[in-house]
């Protein structure tokens, strides 16, 4: 089968290579989709994520199939397999873990305390084993989540990067009527922009330097749109929400942008992390944290969200359809994918297909 294989630091390559059949507790899946996420751009930029030595879980060490955001259909079973059957439509919940340690116990597997890998490769397909970007996936029954009828594939790839911003309005405990501010209009800003609001949020500020961005954001009906660029963001939301809002949501990862976060949070307020930074950040715990009764959560991932985010996705499917604003083909995904989302800032997900 086709499959694209990184090895490292800007080495991708389409290559054909064998498909073991599923193990007892695995289905085999026909690749329809898989999205491009910016971790895939942090593997191949700078190596990111990957392993270079025997990962503790999988074993596995470079070269392996990219790709974490994906569906298709079901295509063979292992013996052992209950719940699926062929021809089922799956999103696949890319997570490695091992199912035994406490965390996984409890139900915090994105935590699974065996994934742990010494040079900080990741405990996802895709990452430290084989992932989406390719013809075929075996993936475990566990993890291979049974769509909604009528659902599409692209919805159905859809799904991970949702599942993600639904743990972070999980963690914050978002309520209806709250207002909230998103640092970033990336693909993930604008998920959680569009979560929001199907929460119930009252205004939703969404702030971003990319034009290209803020206009995406007002195509999907939002209408509080800022730009740094065009004057003080905090002064403008708190026009609005005099005492800041009740949740600030950082999904840019960045120094200034985290900084403004914490501006535009009320006393008392909350400041979910989403995004993940490429680099340290400082902060004034004492009078910016403490002293103003402001909590910051994070998370890492996503458990037990899947059959919740695929159900929201298939009640709005015209808004979230709107997010995918690019289909191109698994021989095309260095060039016209990775490498394009990298610069082009009209792209908010781009959908790879073997299928094309």
């Amino acid at each position: 089968m086709k499959a694209a294989r990184i090895y490292g630091q800007k080495d991708i390559r389409i290559e054909d290579i064998e498909i073991a059949d599923p193990k007892q507790d695995q289905v085999q899946i026909k690749v329809k989709y898989c999205g491009i996420c910016g971790s895939d751009l942090h593997a191949y930029l700078e190596g990111w994520g990957l392993p270079t030595q025997p990962h503790p879980l999988t074993k596995r060490t470079v070269p392996v199939t990219l790709g974490h955001e994906f569906s298709g259909e079901v295509v063979k079973v292992g013996s052992k397999v209950t719940t699926l059957k062929v021809g089922d439509h799956v999103a696949v919940e890319p997570l490695i873990a091992c199912g035994k340690c406490e965390n996984c116990r409890k139900g915090d597997y994105n935590f699974c305390n065996r994934v742990q890998a010494e040079d900080g490769a990741g405990n996802f397909l895709g990452f430290s084993d084989d992932g989406g970007f390719a013809e075929y996936a075996n993936i475990k029954e566990i993890f291979a989540q049974k769509m909604p009828e009528g659902l599409s594939y692209e919805l159905g790839a859809l799904a991970e990067p949702t599942a993600v911003v639904f743990e972070a309005i999980k963690k914050c405990g978002l309520r209806a009527g709250q207002d909230v501010a998103i640092e970033g209009a990336g693909p993930i800003g604008l998920l959680t922009a569009l979560l929001a609001k199907s929460a119930g949020a009252n205004h939703v500020f969404i702030i971003d330097l990319a034009q290209v961005r803020l206009d995406k954001a007002k195509e999907l009906g939002f209408k509080h749109v800022l730009s740094p660029a065009d004057g003080d963001v905090v002064a403008a939301v708190k026009k609005i929400c005099p005492n800041g809002v009740d949740v600030a949501f950082e999904a840019a990862g960045v120094q200034p942008t985290f900084d403004t976060a914490l501006k535009l949070v009320k006393r008392t307020g909350i400041l979910q992390i989403v995004a993940l930074f490429g680099k340290p950040i400082t902060i004034d715990l004492t009078n910016d944290v403490i002293m103003q009764g402001i909590d910051i959560y994070t998370t890492l991932c996503y458990n037990n969200s899947f059959r919740q985010v695929l159900g929201i996705l298939n009640n709005n499917r015209e808004l979230f359809s709107q997010v995918v604003t690019k289909k191109i083909s698994l021989d095309n995904l260095l060039e016209e994918g990775i490498k394009a989302l990298s610069t082009d800032k009209e792209q908010v997900k781009i959908m790879v297909t073997p299928e094309m």
